[in-house]
């Protein structure tokens, strides 16, 4: 199975974020079974210079873990093929800093994962773009690790 990997374009090793000052080629996963909903997630992440893989199931994000580096992941809490559950652990365990996008309530989500940070869709570009960039910019700060 061949897991789709988007580039920005023009990228190069190391492109320019809109977010920071920071050059970044950071890989974010974008983990969503509905392909519409993870491609409207990945639009500002690549025009902000990062590198993005689109998984649509827990089984397809480990095998994007094991495959390379991650250095964030965006998860719908209900992803089928596995559940949230083993992809979490498997993310605290390497050390990835995750955000739930999803459509469960904030309070679903906390009786599994009491400290997750979670995005309930809808949400803006720039609501998007701000919690991964205070993912990124506060490491030992992050809440779901």
């Amino acid at each position: 199975m061949s897991l789709p990997i988007h580039h920005p374009v023009g990228s190069s090793s190391s492109v320019c974020s809109n977010m920071t000052d920071k050059p970044t080629s950071a890989t974010a996963m974008v983990v969503e079974t509905n392909y519409l909903i993870a491609s409207v997630i990945e639009a500002p992440l690549l025009q902000s210079g990062f590198v993005v893989v689109i998984a649509t199931s827990s089984e397809e994000a480990l095998q994007v873990l094991a495959a390379g580096q991650v250095h964030l992941a965006l998860i719908d809490f209900r992803v089928e093929h596995g559940g949230s559950d083993g992809l979490v652990a498997r993310l605290q365990q390497l050390g990835v800093p995750y955000i739930f996008c999803t459509a469960a309530s904030f309070e679903e989500v906390h009786e599994h994962f009491p400290n997750a940070r979670v995005m309930a869709k809808p949400f803006s570009d720039d609501d998007l773009l701000a919690a991964v960039a205070t993912m990124i910019s506060a490491p030992d700060a992050r809440l779901g690790n």
